[in-house]
């Protein structure tokens, strides 16, 4: 597993990691998958909705979209994140807690890049779709309808995916960062 020190020390000495998707993590799916790889660079700014953020939870990194900012019951401050491939929202996350920002991918043999107005724009729809079906996982569990809320919610993503990923994300070289040797 990657440690915080690594990850830091790669982002600050070579400006960016390249990290592999854990084999049997599905919950970015169908936009990452176990076997994909992440470009990550340090957090410049603050978040965007719709970026895929990597960020420290429990023992472990996580990569996850950002849907914006929240509050604790207690009233602190916290950023509200989702997996793609999930129909519920991740417990709140510290803003300390984020460690990059995912600025490519590579999926199926090509790498993608992340930035720019298009690829920030589906980001955002993403993130729209994520948070709304977010919401509507919670009143289909409540009402007993829960597994077809989310059998909607992933049917929708995967055709999003599979009609608009590539065309909204250029494909790139492959980053010069070292790949290390860890996944999230």
């Amino acid at each position: 597993m990657l440690s915080d020190e690594a990850l830091e020390l790669l982002l600050k000495e070579r400006g960016g990691a390249v990290i592999p998707i854990a084999g049997e993590d599905t919950s970015m799916a169908p936009h990452l998958a176990g076997g994909d790889l992440i470009a990550a660079g340090p957090l410049k700014h603050s978040p965007r909705v719709g970026d895929l953020l990597v960020f420290r939870q429990r023992d472990y990194l996580v990569v996850h979209r950002y849907l914006g900012t929240a509050r604790t019951p207690d009233g602190t401050p916290c950023l509200r994140t989702r997996g793609d491939g999930r129909n519920e929202l991740d417990p709140p996350v510290a803003p300390s807690a984020v460690r990059a920002r995912v600025t490519a991918v590579r999926r199926a043999g090509s790498w993608r890049s992340l930035d720019g107005p298009v690829p920030e724009a589906y980001a955002r729809l993403v993130a729209w779709h994520d948070h709304a079906w977010a919401i509507a996982g919670i009143v289909g569990r409540r009402i007993g309808a829960g597994t077809l809320v989310t059998t909607i919610d992933r049917v929708l993503l995967r055709v999003a995916s599979m009609l608009l990923f590539s065309p909204f994300h250029r494909r790139i070289a492959p980053p010069a960062q070292a790949r290390a040797e860890t996944s999230v």
